[in-house]
């Protein structure tokens, strides 16, 4: 049997989620989890634990909009993944319901926009680090082997250490012991 799950969230210990819950409790949702935690707080137990009991066919109810996701992006690929599990979305301040073409539509503007905000960040950065290369600044990881490191790695690769071994003796990133690790080989 298909289930209707609601999810609140308030932001700060002193907002409540009474009307959140109210208008949830009156849309007939059969399980609610709440929860008061920063929308950019990454772990959401309440939030979790709803996506690991959802089902094909199932409905996630949010009486606003913008109270599940911890930001834009993060809901709309929260809304892509219900899609394509065949779970139901509503967001009842909107009217939002992705069940109903006029819900799809909406749903498909919103994803096209934060594409489009995307790209535009991914233009404008490509197009900073032109300028800055252009004035003679080096972007991003400094070239060469920092020979201080090289020579640690160099030492622990004779005695026959692991590569694990190495990083939590001198505490050089593992990218940084294997690539030196495999320059040391070629040498």
């Amino acid at each position: 049997m298909n289930q209707i799950f609601g999810y609140a969230r308030v932001s700060t210990a002193d907002q409540i989620t009474d009307t959140q819950i109210d208008a949830l409790q009156k849309f007939g949702c059969d399980r609610i989890f709440k929860e008061k935690i920063s929308g950019l707080s990454v772990q959401r137990p309440a939030l979790d634990e709803m996506l690991s009991l959802l089902r094909e066919g199932d409905t996630v109810v949010v009486s606003r909009f913008n109270r599940l996701g911890r930001s834009r992006d993060h809901l709309i690929s929260l809304i892509g993944e219900f899609s394509k599990r065949g779970i139901i979305f509503k967001a009842l301040d909107l009217g939002i319901d992705s069940s109903t073409p006029s819900g799809k539509l909406v749903i498909g503007i919103f994803a096209a926009l934060a594409e489009y905000d995307r790209e535009m960040i991914l233009e404008k950065t490509r197009a900073g680090q032109i300028l800055a290369k252009a004035k003679g600044k080096h972007i991003g990881r400094p070239s060469g082997a920092n020979q201080e490191n090289y020579t640690k790695v160099k030492k622990a690769i004779d005695k026959g250490l692991s590569v694990i071994e190495i990083v939590q003796l001198t505490g050089i990133s593992i990218s940084s012991v294997k690539r030196y690790r495999k320059e040391i080989s070629r040498s």
